[in-house]
């Protein structure tokens, strides 16, 4: 069975084929599973709904998502000489999150690190402390760099934790996907774990990802009940919020910045990576997304993006800005867990 994120049920072999045959015009490479540049002109946003477990844990990845048996032919190594940033990792399906050492050029197998269970999205922050959400447990716990030790732990008694953002301050924002009582919020917490204040706006429905910028402000993606991908700032991390008039995405990841402010996010539904410009009311520089990625952070250096992809159990590199497909780490990595949230180390500034 092959999943398309357009209507968030499997495709049958005969459909999935049918996709791909209408995709074989085209010159650019398409990934197993229908994605990739290709594919955006078969898809059509029907209605999406979020993948939840038998227990009710809710994942950001669409309800049926089947993640590819194989690595696909676009697929890359990396190279011999490689040298990356330190990366998290986490996997949906995992119970740990994954940490590849800084020096690594043989690829060699990551570090065990920290509990992880049903995890979206993970953080680095600039002194190399990890923040995990556990949705299962409805907890975002900082851990210490290196794999260290628990530090501070925040429950979430109104929903799921399922990803998480610094502003420069170090104050804490952490997303709830799955409240209980209403609509997603962003809860905001000062860096000793004591809630400050909530930031949520009416067009709230599905939310994907969160993200701030060096200058405090904090940007939240969401999927509205209308279908429409949009991402939505509060200025300084506080109330009100208004969303940016130039995106319009189909289903969109989470907001990641440069050096220049410009906003960078990938659009699963249309297999891209898009960059915005400020004040993010024109239209983007667009790239294709080879896999089924939702975080898609920079590294320190601003020359990578290093994208989690679900689909192919990997971490997808792509060179910034341009956004050329570069190679994929997959040691230790499994498509059936399905790789989420990805933070590098030293974190983007």
């Amino acid at each position: 069975m092959r999943f398309s994120v357009l209507t968030g049920y499997a495709l049958g072999a005969t459909a999935a084929a049918a996709l791909l045959a209408g995709c074989s015009a085209s010159s650019s490479p398409t990934p197993a599973g229908g994605f990739g540049p290709a594919a955006p002109q078969h898809r059509q946003a029907t209605g999406y709904r979020p993948m939840v477990t038998s227990d009710g844990v809710m994942s950001v990845l669409p309800a049926g998502f089947t993640p590819s048996t194989h690595r696909p032919a676009w697929m890359k190594s990396p190279p011999a000489k490689d040298v990356k940033p330190g990366l998290a990792v986490a996997q949906f399906g995992g119970d740990t999150v994954l940490w590849f050492k800084k020096s690594n050029k043989k690829n060699k197998p990551p570090a065990v690190c920290q509990p992880a269970s049903s995890t979206n999205g993970i953080r680095v922050d600039r002194q190399g402390n990890l923040w995990v959400p556990d949705g299962r447990a409805n907890t975002t716990t900082e851990y210490a760099p290196n794999c260290g030790a628990a530090l501070i732990t925040i429950p979430d008694p109104t929903g799921e934790p399922a990803d998480v953002a610094l502003d420069p301050a170090g104050n804490v924002y952490i997303m709830n996907i799955n409240n209980l009582s209403g609509p997603p919020t962003v809860a905001v917490y000062k860096p000793t774990g004591k809630q400050i204040r909530t930031l949520s706006d009416p067009s709230f429905n599905t939310l994907f990802g969160v993200g701030s910028d060096r200058n405090g402000n904090v940007f939240v993606s969401n999927q509205t009940t209308g279908n429409v991908g949009n991402v939505i700032e509060f200025p300084k991390g506080k109330m009100p919020g208004h969303a940016l008039t130039g995106i319009h995405l189909g289903l969109p990841g989470t907001p990641a910045f440069d050096s220049k402010g410009n906003l960078i996010i990938s659009d699963w539904l249309a297999a891209t990576i898009d960059v915005f410009a400020p004040p993010y009311d024109g239209a983007p520089t667009t790239s294709p997304l080879m896999g089924a990625s939702i975080w898609c952070p920079l590294n320190k250096a601003g020359k990578q993006i290093y994208c989690g992809d679900a689909e192919n159990g990997s971490i997808d590199v792509y060179a910034y800005p341009g956004g050329a497909y570069l190679y994929s780490y997959t040691n230790s990595l499994s498509a059936s867990l399905l790789v989420t949230g990805v933070s590098p180390f030293p974190a983007a500034p």
